[in-house]
């Protein structure tokens, strides 16, 4: 596939761009290892200073979305992408898994540009389970009278509230005169927002004729403790967990719900241990599945809890870390010194400039 060719392909050398270019980058160069293992073999290490596993020593990848593979913009980062590519060409056994808070829909145009389409996913924090054919393996949803009483409670509250059914989800309440348009934010996240405040929607749940898989509740950061301990205060003994993917999201799904339990699926479905599986993400809802991996990957910009269990950290999502992280282990030639990611837009401009049948990490553009 020409799309990962090395640094010493056929490429003609003005497409490459050089140091004082238009794009002020110097070109990436095999990485020398300060150190060996007894045999020989280059120590990796990856950006915070911890030793790598071997290629070899990862049969698996788990990756959140939000804040991980998609930039603040919600774009799949070129590193990224072409990292992934690049495994998806050279170990098509290695399944490569989204494990995700967002809908199937809003995940199609990440799977395809990874190349990832006959793999499973999990949505909804693991709320649905698909199979490689988008049919539903298994799930799990909350209480539709828990559902109407948590979004009576946001209602007296004046917050907003989001129910996600598998393909889409329900305004049912909307905050006023907030400090931010919480429909956008949400709309940013999974774009099938539909108004139902004044519709029977709510009568359909309880009616079983819709299913909710997960509740979103944005609000200003400062007042997420409070309204995290009002639901728990006001539902003792319904069923349900609360976890939170950014600092200003509060998210409800059913009890059992975590991306721990994805992991497992996953693990047993493919028959490979956990100690195997890599795993990516920014927050709190990642810690299960960080837990019980083997190789943890906290990113640069994800919140604290993530960062102080994960055995790695690597760069931010819009520098790219997954992407740098997986090049350090997977081809540690291509990795050059520093390593801080470059912007979105420059990685762009060296697509258009090399064209889309070459990629630019390939061709040594960036790191």
């Amino acid at each position: 596939m020409s799309g990962f060719r090395s640094a010493a392909s056929s490429f003609s050398s003005d497409l490459r761009p050089q140091v004082n270019s238009p794009w002020d980058t110097p070109v990436a160069t095999p990485r020398e290892s300060p150190a060996t293992t007894p045999g020989g073999s280059p120590i990796l290490r990856g950006v915070d200073g911890k030793r790598l596993p071997k290629p070899d020593d990862i049969k698996m990848i788990l990756s959140d979305v939000d804040g991980t593979l998609f930039t603040d913009k919600h774009e799949l980062h070129p590193v990224t992408r072409d990292a992934i590519r690049f495994l998806r060409e050279t170990r098509p056994e290695m399944p490569i898994i989204p494990v995700t808070g967002k809908q199937l829909p809003s995940c199609g145009d990440l799977v395809q540009q990874c190349g990832i389409e006959e793999w499973p996913m999990g949505c909804m924090h693991g709320a649905i389970i698909y199979d490689n054919k988008r049919n539903i393996d298994q799930s799990m949803h909350l209480d539709p009278h828990f559902v109407r009483d948590l979004s009576r409670l946001m209602r007296q509250h004046n917050k907003s509230t989001f129910l996600y059914v598998e393909d889409w989800n329900a305004m049912v309440t909307k905050e006023e005169n907030g400090t931010k348009d919480w429909e956008q934010v949400a709309r940013g996240f999974d774009p099938a927002v539909r108004d139902e405040r004044e519709t029977d929607f709510m009568q359909r749940v309880l009616k079983g004729k819709e299913t909710i898989y997960k509740a979103f509740l944005p609000m200003d950061e400062e007042v997420v403790p409070q309204f995290i301990e009002l639901i728990e205060k006001s539902f003792p003994k319904a069923s349900f967990k609360i976890t939170r993917a950014l600092p200003y999201i509060i998210e409800v799904v059913a009890e059992g719900v975590d991306k721990s339990a994805a992991l497992a699926f996953f693990s047993a479905k493919y028959g490979i241990k956990p100690e195997n599986i890599a795993t990516f993400g920014d927050g709190e809802n990642d810690v299960g599945m960080f837990q019980a991996s083997g190789y943890s990957v906290a990113m640069g910009n994800g919140m604290a809890k993530p960062k102080s269990v994960a055995k790695y950290q690597t760069s931010s999502n819009n520098d790219g870390g997954v992407g740098q992280w997986l090049n350090r282990v997977f081809r540690p030639e291509y990795v050059s010194e520093p390593d801080a990611g470059l912007s979105v837009e420059h990685l762009k401009a060296l697509d258009e400039q090399l064209g889309q049948t070459q990629s630019p990490l390939a061709a040594g553009a960036y790191p």
